[in-house]
């Protein structure tokens, strides 16, 4: 039952931090910007003005507002990308054929690979997004809020509340996905309660990226739909995953090569037998020799074709190989960098222990077995995990010797702890003992808390520890110094 029970406590600490670390990462303003902000540029003029747009596919094609180019020529436009690279504007499309729709077709004389996918469907009220752009000249700046309206009187806008100022105009409102789902544009015209004219707090609009869609299909420009940041997976992860994926293509690469090697072996067979025949024909009959030295060209003719086919498998089972290759050492670097999750720890500690309420001294040695979840990992300039924080639960068994006496008491005590341990350094834990028949200074039941300090790295780990122990009213007062010795393994990287 006591073992029965403890496995139940592991099992729901867990579940938590698996649960924890899945929903971790479904909304992440960090991987958005980190995905999605080289695509966005900085658009100038001559004449001071700033704006703000974004690329939305590889040939050079950017989205911006309408009145940020208003009467501008594109020899008056350019286009600065995150980078610091600047291209010049060749072609501005203003969307004539939609009076109130502040949209603007710009193309650069350059490509790029950096561009941004738009929703395939409508935003959501509530949805979370982010902009990315340049308010008052705060370039590349990133700003999180929700969609708070999608039907307006004016069917081209919906509203939100991200923060969003002069210089931000053109600029894309991204989701989860890394999808823009509108373009930034300005604001309601909103009065007080006494008809003046104020600042908007949440009249802040942007195109709705459906009418975005139709400008582009209607002038066969190409946009992407795709997520760009993939939710509940790190990136890790992702490219461990999409590893996987070229290894079954090398795999079927692989067997395609065998069967054209058994089609080719086929094709060989047969032009032995057809030489056989033809030397069997030329022995049989003079008069055939005519037609036999056709057959000996075609047949020339076909082990040439055959010999350049062979040629090319060879080489590309060669390529294959090297491609296995690089793959495996991805795979080691990857698995590599995946940390594993979890460790197990068994712990030899010497203690003193001192009883302020009897004036009590002994000496005690204590095994302890732990079970840890592993956290908060650091990483070098190489993207080597070589430190984390740990939380757990350590079983432990006490051997009492009595100073005075000169010999160990016959009891064993056992107990179980809660720890909590910083930088692989300093760990605290607390606990309460198993119920057994002994008592321990009068009393079966008492508690304690520690803290440990390690002198070593881990798998092998040396170090002091001290730790205060009392019933349940916190009136018996022992205190323990001691070293401990432990010894780490870790395991499961999830």
């Amino acid at each position: 039952m006591k073992m029965k029970n403890l496995i139940l406590i592991l099992s729901s600490i867990l579940y938590v931090f698996t649960l924890n670390e899945g929903f971790a990462q479904f909304f992440s303003a960090t991987k958005i910007y980190e995905k999605c902000s080289d695509a966005v540029v900085l658009i100038t003029t001559p004449f001071g003005s700033h704006g703000t747009g974004f690329f939305i596919n590889e040939y050079g094609y950017i989205v911006t507002n309408y009145h940020v180019v208003a009467n501008m020529l594109p020899a008056n436009i350019t286009v600065w990308t995150k980078d610091g690279s600047r291209y010049d504007v060749i072609s501005i499309d203003e969307v004539p054929e939609y009076e109130d729709l502040d949209i603007a077709i710009l193309k650069i004389n350059g490509t790029t690979r950096h561009y941004l996918s738009l929703k395939p469907d409508e935003a959501t009220v509530g949805e979370e997004v982010v902009a990315i752009g340049h308010p008052n000249r705060d370039y590349w700046n990133q700003s999180k809020g929700i969609i708070s309206k999608i039907n307006l009187n004016d069917v081209f806008l919906l509203q939100h509340d991200v923060a969003t100022d002069e210089g931000n105009s053109g600029g894309p409102l991204i989701n989860a996905k890394g999808q823009v789902v509108g373009v930034v544009t300005g604001y309601k015209r909103m009065f007080d309660n006494y008809g003046n004219f104020k600042i908007q707090e949440t009249g802040k609009l942007a195109t709705k990226i459906s009418w975005v869609k139709k400008v582009l299909v209607s002038r066969g420009i190409k946009y992407y739909v795709h997520p760009t940041v993939v939710e509940g997976m790190t990136e890790y992860e992702r490219q461990f995953e999409e590893l996987q994926k070229e290894k079954e293509m090398l795999n079927q690469d692989r067997e395609n090569l065998r069967k054209e090697r058994e089609a080719l072996n086929a094709e060989r067979s047969k032009f032995y037998n057809e030489k056989v025949e033809f030397e069997k024909a030329k022995l049989e009959a003079m008069n055939l020799i005519e037609k036999a030295n056709t057959i000996r060209k075609e047949i020339d003719k076909e082990k040439s074709t055959i010999k350049k086919k062979l040629d090319e498998i060879i080489e590309r089972e060669k390529q294959l190989e090297e491609k296995e290759l690089r793959l495996r050492e991805k795979e080691l670097a990857l698995r590599r960098m995946l940390p594993t999750r979890f460790a197990f720890e068994l712990s030899i500690n010497p203690n003193f222990l001192y009883s302020k309420n009897y004036n009590y001294r002994s000496a005690f040695l204590n095994g302890s077995l732990g079970l840890f979840y592993r956290f908060g990992f650091t990483w070098d300039h190489t993207n080597y995990n070589y430190v984390s924080d740990r939380i757990g639960i350590v079983f432990g068994n006490h051997k009492f010797f009595d100073v005075k006496a000169g010999n160990f008491l016959k009891e064993y005590y056992q107990d179980v702890s809660l720890a909590i341990e910083f930088d692989e350094v300093i760990r605290v834990g607390f606990g309460r003992n198993l119920p057994n028949q002994y008592d321990y200074f009068n009393n079966k039941v008492y508690n304690f808390a520690y803290v440990r300090m390690n002198l070593t790295n881990y798998p092998i780990v040396v170090g002091l520890n001290a730790a205060f122990y009392s019933n349940n009213e916190l009136r018996l007062q022992n205190f323990v110094l001691g070293l401990h010795i432990s010894l780490n393994l870790n395991f499961l990287r999830i």
